[in-house]
């Protein structure tokens, strides 16, 4: 009986004391290196070493926002019936049909059926090459994000080659 006792006092004691050293290590504020601790080619210092600093912005980075933050190329669409089954083919092939219906409905992302009507050609190409960017800086984009709750991932569509023909093939269904 005594030893049990004791078996349940050192299983508590080794409870607690892992619960403080994980309170601790998690919630005790980090401790900053003091100048004296960093080496500055004079000698050994402690173990402690600065962070590098990170790199600043461009200044001629694009507002956001802008239609420069997502580099768009200038096209025509095609309306000729290999390309929109080709945009068709490579919807399926870049995952487009697992979130989006072309007609039928809302299936986790918006029906795309008549969207460019809805929505302009830039757009629709800034939002197809670089959805990530687009939930960030885009009042429309950060609303479908809320209705739909779900973020578009990015496919990376080939903004000179497969561009063309998925918005070619969305084209199509535009009635």
């Amino acid at each position: 009986m005594w030893v049990a006792s004791q078996r349940r006092m050192s299983v508590s004691r080794f409870v607690f004391s892992s619960a403080a050293v994980l309170f601790t290590a998690c919630f005790e504020k980090p401790i900053k290196p003091q100048p004296e601790d960093i080496d500055f080619g004079h000698g050994t210092a402690a173990a402690a070493v600065m962070p590098p600093e990170l790199p600043k912005p461009a200044q001629d980075a694009p507002p956001p926002g802008s239609s420069a933050s997502v580099a768009i190329p200038k096209f025509e669409v095609s309306t000729d019936a290999d390309a929109v089954a080709q945009g068709k083919d490579l919807f399926s092939a870049k995952g487009c049909v697992g979130c989006h219906k072309v007609g039928g409905g809302k299936l986790v992302g918006p029906d795309l059926k008549g969207v460019t009507a809805r929505r302009d050609q830039e757009w629709l190409a800034r939002m197809i090459l670089r959805p990530d960017v687009m939930v960030k800086e885009d009042e429309t984009a950060k609303k479908l994000l809320a209705e739909h709750m779900v973020p578009m991932p990015n496919q990376n569509v080939d903004a000179q080659k497969e561009l063309p023909l998925l918005l070619a093939f969305l084209k199509s269904n535009e009635k």
